[in-house]
């Protein structure tokens, strides 16, 4: 094994231990590619766990400010939840003395996990990695808002979010937030900025004296799922066309100072291009109106006005309802479905409407708990299924919850109590009464051919 595949920490011999003078064995090195550390495989008290050790800047040494914010956040009663990969062992050199370096030890990634710049290469790039399909996309976006409520909810702020935090499972969009050494108390004083494109406007509007807190990763949240569902970065369009040596002060510039937003309704100089961003336009077109409506609000109010970005629960119950419009045609074939649309609108499709929430009713499609009564915690949830019964050639709604609903046909008048895994006929007229007491939660059936809803 050559040397830089073993890492300093095995070249020089360092002797790592925790707190109670336990040792730590190195194993290997995983990578020395960050800009604060290398990553080690190790073991301890014989449990394998991935270790960060800081050794690229000289004031990260134990007494310094990065030494501070890990032993702060460091152990599994700080971790904000289980989707989190969290400093848990605060480790250092032996005998340490103030100057000597330190690290952490975090739970090693699982297989079948990505981080999220993979999901960003272009085809034909041969560590490209691609979602299953949409609806694990979708999944990812919630997760990645519900991970980062979970981190103010904490009192805490991410202070540098971008895609290299998030690792993602293409199958199911299920999510870990990593490299989470730079969290720390909301408000608090810190020596990290953030990302150049990712930072809020503010951050280098201030010339970088301005810290990051919870407004900010209300920024960087939204453009971190803007890249996940559209790849290109939002101000990344044309106008960067007139800036061909692209320096620090053009990047603060056109992200900061003067950002123009793909799609913004009242300025079209910074529209996408096949060169700067040749995915955004047609994913955009592709996606129902309520999510686009939000990221317009995002990066055009919201890139002066901090109050006007939407927190966690908006994108969570955002991203639900363009979930609701999403169908499977076939195993490999998906599509949105816009109700102003009748071409968006395959035979056999029906529509439900709850309150001010409209769901496409089709054949495998699952009816969410959040698309009912709301509830955001609770995005994951199925309440229902649609199944298509061939010899009635209709569509049924069966009942995945422990509740007992009513049911009403327009034809019959009746009511009829439908139980858990029991099944009820759709067609248009039909009401489901899915919870009887308060606040009582009442959907409709309804033709979208008809253009009623």
């Amino acid at each position: 094994m050559g040397g830089k595949n073993k890492g300093d920490v095995i070249e020089k011999g360092i002797v790592i231990v925790d707190r109670n003078n336990s040792k730590v064995a190195v194993n290997y090195l995983i990578s020395d590619a960050g800009g604060q550390g290398d990553v080690y495989h190790v073991t301890f008290k014989g449990h394998d766990y991935a270790m960060k050790w800081y050794c690229k800047h000289t004031d990260d040494v134990i007494g310094g400010a990065q030494y501070t914010t890990i032993s702060r956040i460091c152990g599994e009663d700080k971790r904000p939840g289980g989707q989190f990969i969290w400093p848990l062992i605060l480790v250092t050199e032996e005998n340490p003395e103030n100057g000597k370096r330190f690290g952490y030890l975090m739970e090693l990634l699982p297989g079948g996990v990505h981080e999220m710049d993979d999901f960003l290469r272009m085809d034909g790039d041969p560590k490209a990695v691609r979602f299953k399909n949409y609806n694990s996309m979708l999944v990812a976006g919630m997760n990645f808002a519900a991970a980062m409520q979970r981190l103010h909810l904490k009192g805490l702020s991410y202070k540098d979010l971008n895609p290299k935090n998030f690792a993602i499972d293409p199958e199911n969009g299920d999510v870990l937030v990593v490299d989470n050494d730079n969290v720390s108390i909301d408000g608090d004083l810190c020596s990290v900025k953030g990302t150049k494109g990712y930072m809020a406007p503010e951050i280098p509007r201030s010339n970088y004296r301005q810290n990051p807190g919870r407004e900010t990763d209300y920024y960087s949240l939204a453009t971190v799922l803007y890249r996940l569902f559209f790849v290109d970065h939002p101000m990344e369009g044309k106008a960067w066309a007139d800036y061909p040596l692209c320096t620090d002060q053009v990047e603060d510039y056109l992200y900061a100072i003067n950002p123009v937003f793909h799609f913004d309704p009242d300025d079209d100089s910074n529209r996408p291009t096949e060169v700067y961003a040749p995915n955004a336009g047609m994913r955009w077109r592709a996606m129902p109106q309520e999510l686009r409506n939000l990221f317009v609000r995002t990066f055009t109010d919201g890139v002066d006005q901090p109050g006007a970005r939407p927190p966690e629960n908006e994108w969570i119950a955002t991203i639900a309802k363009t979930r609701d419009k999403l169908i499977r045609l076939k195993p490999d074939r998906e599509q949105f479905v816009n109700f102003s649309d009748p071409r968006s609108i395959p035979q056999r499709c029906l529509g439900l409407k709850i309150g001010n929430n409209t769901i496409a009713v089709y054949p495998q499609k699952a009816v969410y708990a959040i698309s009912i009564d709301g509830n955001v915690h609770q995005y994951a949830s199925v309440s229902a299924g649609i199944v298509y019964d061939r010899n009635s050639d209709r569509l049924l709604i069966r009942n995945l919850t422990s509740r007992i609903w009513r049911c009403y046909s327009p034809v019959s008048g009746q009511l009829t109590d439908v139980g858990k895994g029991q099944e009820y006929p759709l067609e248009p007229g039909v009401m489901i009464e899915f919870q009887r007491d308060q606040p009582k939660i009442v959907g409709e059936i309804f033709d979208p051919a008809s253009g009623r809803q």
